[in-house]
């Protein structure tokens, strides 16, 4: 019986870490992350906050650029214009996809490039995705430290682009978009607190069907030390 409880005692304690272990890491959305920037003579801008602490900027300009048949009377075409200093990484997405680091990685999402034309369709909205950081300079490959993750809802009005909403998130793992909901980033430390307690719950179970199948030296072995019991979760 003491050996069970000893086991227990191992499993417990690191369970309960895990389930009372205090949850970070949920970010927070940025004031006034997105934002509207008008026409500039070229195009229709868009400023997206980099620095939440000083309340730098980035952003895009989406330029027209034309018809793209089949068209009506009015623009369809713009040009992807990105300012060139930190930057932000935009992706076209669905209401309630996952804008964060996984998507972005595997590619979930068409990206994009500056230069290019894209078409949006007069009296249509439509949603982009949003990634840029905490950072002095553009980095080389395209992955920002210190990340924030947005959206914004743009619609083409008769040829002139307008913002019909957005969200810009900080410090959490990502955001859904067309909503304020901030997907969680695990902490590290809160991981390797549920591996240890599977670890133990792990070892607790060797060592009941160990005893369940060799009851007379389980019996036995209550008397003297046990090597396993005092084996330290990894």
């Amino acid at each position: 019986m003491q050996t069970i409880l000893k086991y227990l005692g191992v499993a417990g304690i690191p369970m309960a870490m895990a389930i009372t272990a205090p949850v970070a890491g949920q970010g927070f959305l940025v004031p006034n992350g997105v934002t509207f920037a008008g026409f500039d003579g070229l195009g229709y801008g868009v400023n997206v906050i980099h620095d939440p602490t000083n309340n730098y900027a980035t952003g895009f300009n989406l330029d027209p650029n034309g018809k793209t048949p089949p068209s009506g009377p009015f623009v369809n075409t713009f040009k992807f214009d990105p300012i060139v200093d930190v930057g932000v990484r935009v992706f076209l997405v669905s209401p309630n996809d996952p804008i964060g680091l996984p998507a972005i990685l595997t590619g979930g999402y068409p990206e994009l490039t500056a230069g290019n034309n894209y078409v949006f369709a007069a009296g249509s909205s439509f949603y982009v995705g949003l990634y840029t950081g905490d950072q002095l300079f553009a980095p080389p490959n395209g992955l920002y430290a210190n990340p924030l993750f947005g959206w914004a809802e743009l619609k083409n009005s008769q040829g002139a682009i307008q913002l019909l909403g957005g969200a810009l998130e900080f410090g959490g793992g990502g955001i859904l978009a067309g909503s304020a909901t901030i997907i969680p980033a695990p902490e590290p430390a809160a991981w390797l607190i549920c591996l240890s307690g599977a670890f133990a719950l792990l070892v607790f179970r060797r060592g009941a069907d160990f005893r369940m199948a060799t009851p007379v030296v389980a019996e036995l072995a209550l008397d003297r030390p046990s090597a396993r019991t005092h084996r330290q979760p990894r």
